[in-house]
């Protein structure tokens, strides 16, 4: 059974169309990287995956389980109960571009909060896992500092500390990079690395074209809601049949990002 399944997705804002008919599936323990240029809908289709946003059409499953939706056997649909909700999206976490560290709070402080205060576990064993994530994230030394006197790099390591705190079974990063001054990527991207390798489910959206072709097991283009190409990271990247994706990847190997 596939972790994350998704099917005939579609949403828009207003009269604006932004995810039109997006499918695919990921297995469990594998990677899926999703590219695109600026407002093509990748982060719109991550969010939908743990339901931040509501989609308008199609189908979104996790672990077998439907998101923010039940069908019935008409096919019609029915919005989640709020708690249903609630209980789906803490078994899938997310880390977004920018930390969303609480200020007023020490890093450990901010790890634990969320198994305690919604999945109710002991402080205790919340902050021991705490400790172990930040081990995880080269961060032990870090666990009593406050958000403003971290790097930007160390910053996000907290974020995905805290996220993987609620215990995931998906880790979704939505271009966790791309805030960061660029020696300060590549200490985010070696968490992911080693995320990857441990066989954590994720889905990257990202720019990093190089991590894309390395950690990658299947990768989407996207643009316009759509999706022009998929299939594995080496292979796309290196022979892109769409001219849609020849221009788009042409920028990175110019700048030699690629």
């Amino acid at each position: 059974m596939s972790m994350i399944e998704v099917k005939d997705l579609h949403k828009r804002f207003g009269s604006l169309q932004v995810l039109n008919g997006c499918s695919f599936t990921v297995d469990r323990g594998q990677v899926l990287v999703v590219i695109g240029p600026s407002g093509s809908g990748k982060s719109t289709m991550l969010r939908c995956v743990n339901f931040l946003e509501e989609y308008d059409g199609g189908e979104v499953w996790i672990d077998g389980e439907s998101v923010g939706y039940d069908f019935g056997t008409n096919g019609a649909r029915k919005r989640q109960s709020e708690r249903r909700i609630a209980e789906l999206r803490a078994e899938v976490g997310i880390v977004f571009q920018s930390f969303n560290l609480f200020p007023h709070r020490n890093v450990i402080d901010n790890i634990v909060m969320a198994p305690v205060n919604v999945k109710g576990m002991p402080r205790s064993e919340a902050s021991d896992i705490a400790r172990e994530l930040l081990r995880k994230v080269g961060l032990e030394d870090k666990m009593l500092e406050y958000p403003s006197r971290l790097s930007g790099g160390q910053q996000q390591r907290v974020a995905i500390a805290r996220a993987l705190a609620m215990q995931p079974k998906v880790m979704l990063f939505d271009e966790v990079t791309s805030a960061l001054d660029p020696e300060l990527v590549g200490e985010v991207l070696q968490v992911m690395r080693q995320l990857a390798e441990e066989g954590m489910t994720m889905m990257i959206v990202t720019h990093e074209m190089h991590f894309a072709r390395d950690v990658g097991d299947q990768l989407l283009f996207i643009d316009e809601g759509l999706i022009v190409e998929e299939g594995l990271p080496s292979e796309i990247l290196a022979n892109p049949r769409s001219e849609r994706l020849k221009a788009f990847i042409s920028r990175f190997r110019e700048a030699g990002l690629l």
